[in-house]
């Protein structure tokens, strides 16, 4: 894992305030917002982060683009131009956001990614505002902060397998626009083949076999049928085209069908019990994107700053042209 200590990428003032500007000045999208006219978003950002931001930064972004890490981190890019509370609710007004969502999809398409949103949570909105909510205080869901949120990748739920549609696969990418995070709580990741490589061969191949049933967590609403969402004889591990290996896990969501998978799983979850996350502090103007199917995530419990001033990230899922394969070792 090449990721372990890799610096964060600090954009110049100077480059930011030529950002913001250039940004601010932006009238082709009229009233749209990310949900409406996503395209343009994508097209208006990635070319005004080409014109502004500094070569050895678009650099990197190429080199990520044909040849991604598990994970990226960039820090001191343009937020919005006047302050916006955060929202208590889990809902603002996009309107206000213009410049921080044309940052956010303009590096997504400079990374060569198409964000997407699922249509059985956060109200099929490509943006999800990671923020304390009074209601959901003790959920486990990105609204909640009294409980933590243990070692998972998100939509395990979904398809795994390199052909299905993007609308019902597994998010490949995580990704993050920083509003603010005073309380300087962190996301800790924990790399997928660091989990395999402390567990026995035999386990691993456990892992692999189609023998397990996952469930949908919290935040998803019921699907078509009104049923609960779940899928039976899958993997929890799989390889991608890249050679890495893939995950889906959520506490309480994964069941092992047969001996050898219940045994498997209790042994992942004693392994990774035992493993230390590596803390990513995703701050005020940072973008921050791991890969969900290569990463597992966390995040403690945290008291919230005063109203309007509480943590706030802004998460837009992203798929890749590369979606991951079903072999197994």
């Amino acid at each position: 894992m090449t990721n372990r200590g890799t610096r964060t990428i600090h954009i110049t003032d100077s480059a930011k305030a030529a950002l913001r500007t250039a940004l601010a000045a932006v009238t082709e999208l009229g009233d749209a917002v990310p949900d409406t006219e996503v395209d343009l978003y994508l097209e208006y950002g990635a070319k005004h982060l080409r014109n502004h931001l500094p070569a050895p930064v678009l650099d990197t972004l190429s080199q990520w683009r044909h040849t991604p890490t598990a994970w990226l981190t960039l820090a001191n890019l343009p937020g919005p131009s006047e302050p916006v509370p955060t929202p208590g609710d889990g809902f603002c007004d996009e309107a206000l956001l213009r410049t921080p969502n044309l940052v956010h999809f303009g590096i997504l398409r400079l990374l060569g990614l198409a964000p997407v949103a699922y249509r059985w949570e956060n109200d099929g909105r490509l943006i999800r505002n990671v923020a304390p909510r009074a209601a959901a205080a003790r959920t486990l869901t990105s609204w909640g902060y009294a409980q933590p949120l243990d070692w998972h990748t998100d939509d395990s739920i979904l398809d795994h397998r390199p052909n299905a549609d993007v609308a019902q696969s597994i998010p490949h990418y995580l990704s993050f626009f920083g509003m603010r995070n005073q309380e300087r709580v962190p996301t800790d990741l924990l790399p997928v083949d660091t989990v395999l490589d402390a567990l026995p061969a035999g386990t691993v191949q456990a892992l692999y076999r189609p023998e397990f049933a996952v469930a949908a967590p919290e935040s998803y609403t019921n699907g078509d049928s009104g049923k609960p969402l779940s899928r039976n004889g899958v993997p929890m591990v799989w390889t991608l085209r890249d050679g890495n290996p893939a995950l889906r896990y959520g506490p309480g969501l994964l069941a092992g069908l047969t001996p050898a998978a219940r045994e498997a799983l209790a042994r992942f979850e004693e392994v990774v019990a035992d493993l230390p996350g590596i803390p990513v502090l995703v701050e005020e103007g940072g973008f921050h994107i791991f890969d969900n199917r290569r990463v597992m995530h966390r995040r403690v419990p945290f008291e919230p700053a005063a109203e309007g001033r509480a943590r706030w990230l802004r998460r837009c899922y992203a798929h890749g042209p590369a979606a991951g394969s079903g072999s197994a070792p």
